[in-house]
C-alpha cells in the first residue's frame, strides 16, 4: 500500500524517535496526493511540532477497516498550506509493510484507577496512561505476578464525563521501568457501550482540536 492511498479523513499515528527519546501522536488526513498526507497541525503542549531535525526517524501508522495494521518507514514532515491553510506535509518513498501492532489510535492521558487480581481479590491504585476502545495501558507501583494476568479487573472514572466502569482485562505484556514502577498492556474483554462511546467522545475532541 503506498501512502497516497490512505484516505481523507482518516486517522493515522505517528511515531517520533531522537535518540534515546521516542513518542507518539495522532495525525487526521485532510487531504493526499501521489507520495504523501496533507495533515491537520500536529500540536504538542498548544505548539505546533516542528519536525525539520534532521537527527529524527518517523514512523506512520494506519490501521484499515479490516483492522489490517500498515507501516512506512523514512517518512518526513514539513510545515506547508493545503488550500491555504496551514498543514503538514508527510511524504514517503517507500510502500508499506503489513505490521503487528495495536490496531487502533490510543489516547494518551494520566488517569487514576483501581485493579483488582480476580484470583486473591487484592486491590492497589494504577496510572492509566492510555486506552482505546479495546486496549489499555498502564503503570503501578508493585508487580503483578504473570498467574493473574487473565483477567484483572479495572475500575476506571471519569468524573467530568460522568463515566464509571469496571472492566474485566487480559494482560498481554509486562516489564519494570527504571524508575521501579511497572508497566503493563492489556486487552479489554467485551466493552461495554458506555466505555466505546467515551472513546469516540474522546476522539472527536482530540481531532476538533487538532482542526481548531
Amino acid at each position: 500500500m503506498k501512502i497516497g492511498e490512505i484516505p481523507a479523513n482518516a486517522t493515522i499515528q505517528i511515531r517520533v524517535i531522537q535518540g534515546e527519546k521516542k513518542f507518539e501522536c495522532l495525525a487526521f488526513v485532510v487531504a493526499t496526493r501521489a507520495d504523501g498526507l496533507f495533515l491537520s497541525p500536529i500540536k504538542h503542549d498548544g505548539q505546533i511540532i516542528d519536525f525539520s531535525s534532521q537527527k529524527i526517524q518517523i514512523l506512520a501508522f494506519y490501521v484499515n477497516r479490516d483492522c489490517q495494521a500498515f507501516g512506512w518507514s523514512g517518512c518526513r514532515i514539513r510545515k506547508d498550506t493545503y488550500q491555504g491553510k496551514l498543514c503538514h506535509l508527510l511524504t514517503t518513498k517507500r510502500d508499506s509493510v503489513r505490521v503487528n501492532r495495536r490496531g487502533e489510535p490510543r489516547i494518551h492521558t494520566e488517569m487514576n484507577a483501581t485493579l483488582r487480581t480476580i484470583l486473591d481479590d487484592k486491590e492497589q491504585e494504577i496510572m492509566v496512561r492510555n486506552y482505546s476502545a479495546n486496549g489499555i495501558g498502564f503503570v503501578c507501583a508493585n508487580s503483578i505476578p504473570e498467574k493473574d494476568w487473565k483477567p484483572v479487573s479495572i475500575i476506571y472514572e471519569d468524573r467530568l464525563y460522568q463515566l464509571r466502569v469496571a472492566m474485566r482485562v487480559d494482560i498481554l505484556r509486562g516489564m519494570e521501568l527504571p524508575n521501579g514502577m511497572f508497566k503493563y498492556g492489556g486487552r479489554i474483554l467485551q466493552p461495554d457501550e458506555a466505555w466505546s462511546k467515551y472513546v469516540e467522545t474522546k476522539l472527536e475532541e482530540i481531532r476538533q482540536r487538532h482542526h481548531a
